[in-house]
């Protein structure tokens, strides 16, 4: 793991922070730690999970090329324009172009860490409903801290959500307003939140959700935002299980044959979501992803375009979709 020392690179991971009042404050902060690709970029200033290339360079263009904070790298890297000072107290665009590694058009040199030596915190989260931004909250969450591909540490916590569940959600989770509502609120057992998630890159099964709600909840308690490397575990399976028709937790975890001892409760969906990561990650190695860029690559490979169905178009008229597990 990444160590301390003076010049060490920083961990690798989420972290959490006063949020930025401007997108492109966002994008300041994000670059502080280093040159970033377009795509990561605009994913964590705009909050977005899925973006195409294409896209993303142009809405980083459009947000960032008329602000002289920021330098468009030839390897295709965003990076701030002025670096910390160097030991004379100066640093130039020149210098932000050789520190990164780019003066040749190649990518930053600072390596991509190896998925063996990477922190995950897979993440689950039982809600009142599926709107995070327009009132539903965190009844119960869970963090299970995988490392090496092995479960290492559990986190569970009930969660008063400071308004009433409605029966067709105690009726899925069995968490009830009875076993709630003398439970912390979400602004109490932020700081434990974060300190698990902190270093580690977020997991989930339907990373969007989770993290939407996540996020939500530290603005709405700490008046934080959540930023840094996510990893969707339904993505994962589409793409090193394609012969799986469905990718919900219960398909994934059968495939491998994995138990899960509590559905639809925090706990027993993240310790599913952290064994079957486990296993995919040794899929994803098996396929040469040995590092979070190679993973990422893998990841965002484009599947085989085909025209979209009027079967298609009704499936995702539904609010959940049948190849998707929106309530994990």
């Amino acid at each position: 793991m990444y160590g301390s020392s003076p010049g060490a690179p920083r961990p690798f991971g989420a972290s959490a922070a006063p949020r930025p009042t401007t997108l492109s404050a966002r994008a300041m902060r994000r670059l502080a730690t280093g040159p970033l690709d377009a795509v990561t970029l605009m994913r964590d200033v705009c909050q977005v999970d899925r973006l195409q290339k294409d896209a993303a360079e142009r809405m980083a263009a459009a947000l960032l090329g008329s602000h002289p904070e920021f330098v468009y790298l030839p390897s295709g890297h965003w990076a701030l324009a002025m670096a910390p000072a160097t030991v004379s107290g100066t640093s130039t665009q020149a210098d932000v172009r050789e520190r990164a590694g780019t003066t040749a058009g190649t990518p930053p040199v600072e390596p991509s860490p190896r998925l063996r030596d990477i922190a995950f915190a897979v993440v689950d989260v039982e809600t009142t409903g599926t709107r995070a931004g327009a009132g539903d909250r965190i009844t119960e969450i869970a963090i299970a801290q995988v490392r090496n591909g092995e479960v290492v540490d559990v986190y569970s916590q009930l969660v008063n959500p400071e308004r009433p569940i409605p029966p067709y959600i105690t009726a899925l989770t069995q968490i009830s307003w009875e076993m709630v509502r003398d439970q912390p609120c979400f602004r109490h057992v932020a700081p434990a939140v974060v300190e698990r998630l902190t270093g580690a890159v977020f997991v989930a099964h339907n990373a969007a959700f989770d993290w939407r709600f996540v996020s939500e909840e530290l603005r709405r308690g700490m008046g934080h935002e959540l930023s840094g490397p996510r990893l969707c575990t339904v993505r994962l399976a589409k793409v090193l299980i394609p012969t799986l028709a469905r990718r919900s937790l219960d398909h994934v975890t059968r495939y491998f044959g994995i138990d899960i001892e509590a559905r639809h409760r925090a706990e027993g969906d993240a310790v599913a979501t952290a064994r079957a990561l486990g296993r995919m990650l040794t899929l994803a190695e098996d396929a040469g992803a040995t590092t979070w860029a190679e993973l990422e690559r893998l990841v965002s490979t484009p599947a085989e375009r085909r025209k979209r169905t009027a079967s298609d178009r009704r499936r995702r008229a539904f609010p959940l979709p049948a190849d998707e597990d929106y309530i994990a």
